[in-house]
C-alpha cells in the first residue's frame, strides 16, 4: 500500500509497479509455504503426542482406579484426543503468533507513533477482554467437566448392568438420575457458553471500531500534513495482523481452555506416582510376611494391626463377616493399595515397592467377580497377552477346567463377547481361575472362587487347590464353605478389620466350634 500510494501513483512508474507486486507476491508464497509446513509439524506432533502417551496414560488411569485413595480420572484417552485435535487445529495458531503482536505494532509506531498508541491501546484491551473471560469462565468450565464426567461413568455403570436395570423395573429411574446429573452439568456449560458469546461479541465489534479509530487518527495526521494518504490503508492492514491472534485467541478460548485442562488432568495423572521409585522383580517364591497392617479409608478404619506370615507353598482361608476387610486385605497383599501403616513383605521385599508390570505376571488373582474381555477364551487365559497355546493349556488344566472348556463351542478359540456375555457365571470363573493360574504364579489370591460354582465345580476348585499345593504356590483364599476349608494349612478370622485369631486349620476350627458352642 506504501509503495502503490506513495511511489506507483505519484511518479506513474509501471516498473515500480511490476517490482512491488513481484516482491508481494514472493512474500505471500514464503507465507503460504509456512503456514502449510507449521500445519503439517503440528499435526504430525498430535498423532506423535497420542501413540506416545496413549499406552502410559492407560495403565496410570488403571493403576489410579486401582488404588485406594486414587482420584478416579477415566478421561486420559479423551484428553490426549484433545490435545491431539488442537495441536492438528487452527486454535493454536492464535498463539504462535502472539510475538508478531508486537513486532506488527511496533512498525505502526515507526510510520507514526500517534497511530502505534492507537493500536497499542486497541491491543492492551482486548488482551484484557481475554483475561476477563477466562476469569469468568474458568470455574463454569471446571465444574461442567466434574458433572460431564459422572454422567458418562454413571452411563457406563448403566450399561453394564443394563439387564438388572432392566429386570427390577430401574429404567425410567435410571434415565431420571443420568437426566439429573447431566443438566447439573450443561447448565454450567450454558452459563460459560454465555459469557464466550458475549466477549467474542465485544471483540468482533471492536475490532471493526478499531479499524474506525485508526482511518480517523490516520486522516487527521494527512490532513495536518504529517503523513501520507497511503498510511492510513498500510496501518490499517498492519493493525488486522497485530489484533487478529486475540482475536483468534478469544473466539477459539474454549478450544483452548479445554486443551489447558486436558493437559493439568494429564499432568496431575502422571505426578501420582512420580515419586515412586519402582524395584524389579524376577520370580516370586511366595513368602509372605505382614507386619503391623492397618488401612483407612476415608478417615474409617478398615483394617487394623494385622500379623502373620505364610511360607512358599502354604494355603490360608481367610474367613469373616461381610465388611470384615477380607477383600481390603487381599488387594493390600497383591499391592494394589498403600498401607495407612504397617507393610506387606513378598519374599523379603515391599510388595507396594515392586513395579506392578513385574510383579503381576508372577501373581494370580480372582475377584469375587469376574470381569473378562471381548475376545477368545485363549486370549482371557493369556490375560489379553501373548498367547503361548502351551501355557494356556497348562493354566486351564491347573484350573481343571480344560475339559470344560473343550465343550464350548470352538474351544479355545470361543469367542466369548464382551465381557463373557456369552459365558454362564460358573463358566466365567472357572476361565477366570485359570487366567489367575496362567504362568504358574508365585501368590494366587482367590476372594470367594466358588461363589458361581455347581458342584462340580467345587469338586474341580479342591483339586485346583491341591495342584497349587504341589506346584509350591502360596495361596490365599476367602471362603465360608467347610469343604474348601479341608483343602487349606492356616486359617484367619477377621471381624471389623481386626484379627480375630491365625494359627493352623485345626486350631482356628476348634477355637470357632467353641465360639459357637458359647454363643
Amino acid at each position: 500500500m506504501l509503495s502503490v500510494y506513495d511511489k506507483v501513483l505519484t511518479s506513474y512508474s509501471m516498473p515500480t509497479l511490476y517490482a512491488t507486486t513481484a516482491l508481494a507476491l514472493v512474500a505471500l508464497m514464503v507465507l503460504g509455504g509456512l503456514d502449510l509446513a507449521r500445519s503439517r509439524l503440528l499435526v504430525r506432533s498430535g498423532v506423535l503426542l497420542d501413540k506416545l502417551l496413549s499406552r502410559r496414560v492407560l495403565k496410570e488411569m488403571l493403576t489410579d482406579l486401582a488404588r485406594v485413595d486414587g482420584i478416579g480420572y477415566t478421561q486420559g484417552l479423551k484428553d490426549i484426543n484433545t490435545l491431539r485435535n488442537y495441536l492438528g487445529g487452527s486454535s493454536i495458531f492464535a498463539f504462535f503468533d502472539v510475538p508478531w503482536i508486537f513486532i506488527y505494532l511496533w512498525i505502526i509506531y515507526m510510520i507514526h507513533p500517534k497511530l502505534g498508541a492507537v493500536a497499542g491501546i486497541g491491543a492492551l484491551i482486548l488482551f484484557i477482554v481475554g483475561i476477563l473471560q477466562t476469569f469468568l469462565t474458568r470455574n463454569y468450565m471446571t465444574s461442567f467437566d466434574k458433572w460431564n464426567n459422572q454422567a458418562e461413568q454413571w452411563l457406563l455403570k448403566s450399561f453394564r448392568s443394563a439387564k438388572e436395570i432392566d429386570v427390577m423395573g430401574m429404567t425410567g429411574n435410571a434415565g431420571r438420575h443420568f437426566a439429573a446429573i447431566s443438566n447439573t452439568g450443561l447448565a454450567h456449560m450454558e452459563k460459560a457458553s454465555r459469557f464466550n458469546h458475549f466477549f467474542s461479541a465485544v471483540t468482533s465489534s471492536f475490532g471493526t471500531l478499531m479499524q474506525v479509530f485508526i482511518y480517523g487518527a490516520g486522516a487527521i495526521l494527512v490532513i495536518q500534513n504529517e503523513t501520507a494518504p497511503g498510511v492510513i490503508i498500510a496501518a490499517s492492514i498492519i493493525m488486522g495482523r497485530a489484533l487478529a491472534p486475540v482475536n483468534q485467541g478469544i473466539s477459539a478460548w474454549r478450544q483452548t481452555s479445554g486443551a489447558k485442562r486436558a493437559y493439568d488432568n494429564l499432568n496431575r495423572l502422571f505426578s501420582i506416582g512420580a515419586h515412586r521409585e519402582l524395584e524389579q522383580i524376577d520370580e516370586v517364591n511366595g513368602r509372605l510376611n505382614i507386619v503391623d497392617l492397618s488401612l483407612d479409608i476415608k478417615d474409617k478404619r478398615v483394617l487394623n494391626g494385622i500379623n502373620f506370615q505364610l511360607a512358599s507353598g502354604e494355603i490360608m482361608g481367610l474367613m469373616g463377616h461381610n465388611g470384615a476387610g477380607k477383600s481390603c486385605l487381599c488387594r493390600l497383599i497383591l499391592g494394589m493399595w498403600a498401607p495407612t501403616e504397617g507393610r506387606v513383605e513378598l519374599d523379603g521385599r515391599n510388595v507396594y515397592n515392586l513395579d506392578n508390570d513385574a510383579l503381576g505376571a508372577k501373581l494370580g488373582y480372582l475377584p469375587q467377580s469376574v470381569e473378562l474381555f471381548a475376545g477368545t477364551v485363549k486370549e482371557n487365559i493369556a490375560r489379553m497377552g501373548h498367547v503361548d497355546d502351551a501355557k494356556v493349556v497348562e493354566a486351564a488344566r491347573s484350573a481343571f477346567a480344560h475339559e470344560t472348556i473343550l465343550g464350548f463351542p470352538q474351544g479355545y478359540d470361543t469367542d466369548i463377547g464382551e465381557a463373557g456375555l456369552m459365558l454362564s457365571g460358573g463358566q466365567r470363573q472357572r476361565v477366570g481361575l485359570a487366567r489367575a493360574l496362567y504362568g504358574n504364579p508365585g501368590l494366587v489370591i482367590l476372594d470367594e472362587p466358588n461363589s458361581n460354582l455347581d458342584q462340580a465345580g467345587e469338586d474341580a476348585l479342591v483339586l485346583a487347590l491341591q495342584h497349587l499345593k504341589l506346584m509350591g504356590t502360596t495361596t490365599i483364599m476367602i471362603t465360608h464353605k467347610p469343604s474348601l476349608l479341608n483343602a487349606v494349612d492356616k486359617i484367619m478370622m477377621l471381624k471389623n478389620g481386626n484379627q480375630i485369631i491365625f494359627g493352623t486349620r485345626q486350631e482356628v476350627l476348634e477355637y470357632h466350634a467353641t465360639m459357637q458352642r458359647g454363643n
